[in-house]
């Protein structure tokens, strides 16, 4: 018997599968150019829509920066709702248009729920950091387009 749950754990895997063809790929043809790495812990609010809360969210981000200008990577979040919410966001494209540290990204998301239909999306983001010495304080903006309404993200993340 297929389960919502066990057709987002396939997309989820051939998702991370691809991303791995994908390096493997760029290091054989020598196209990684910069190879900058940013690892990122998050924490904010997100309003959900369905149902209609802002709940509490912690996160973790890791980018891979194949060029100057762009990168790939994932997200990952705990929801502190009604009903715990995992999320997870990958593979994540990120444009880095001034080739500096701002950013806009875009990926598929998964909303994996207990008690609750799993949903997937899409996610938008972008953030501007601010750097303090060896870490980065980071405000971050994102919406997920989603199933039941778009869900609204507001954070302020620390990166090392």
């Amino acid at each position: 018997m297929r389960t919502a749950y066990s057709v987002n754990m396939k997309t989820i895997r051939n998702s991370i599968l691809f991303i791995a063809l994908l390096l493997k790929s760029m290091f054989a043809h020598g196209a990684i150019i910069s190879g900058d790495h940013r690892f990122s812990l998050n924490g904010g609010l997100i309003h959900l829509n369905n149902p209609n809360q802002t709940s509490f969210a912690l996160s973790a981000e890791y980018e891979y920066k194949l060029m100057p200008i762009l990168g790939i990577g994932g997200q990952g979040s705990y929801i502190f709702a009604d009903n715990a919410i995992t999320q997870l966001a990958l593979p994540g494209a990120y444009l880095h248009p001034l080739a500096g540290d701002w950013y806009v990204s875009a990926s598929p998301v998964f909303y994996l729920q207990s008690g609750a239909d799993d949903r997937v999306g899409a996610r938008f983001t972008t953030y501007m950091p601010l750097a303090l010495n060896i870490m980065t304080l980071t405000p971050v903006f994102g919406v997920d387009v989603i199933k039941g309404g778009p869900n609204y993200l507001f954070g302020l993340g620390l990166s090392i």
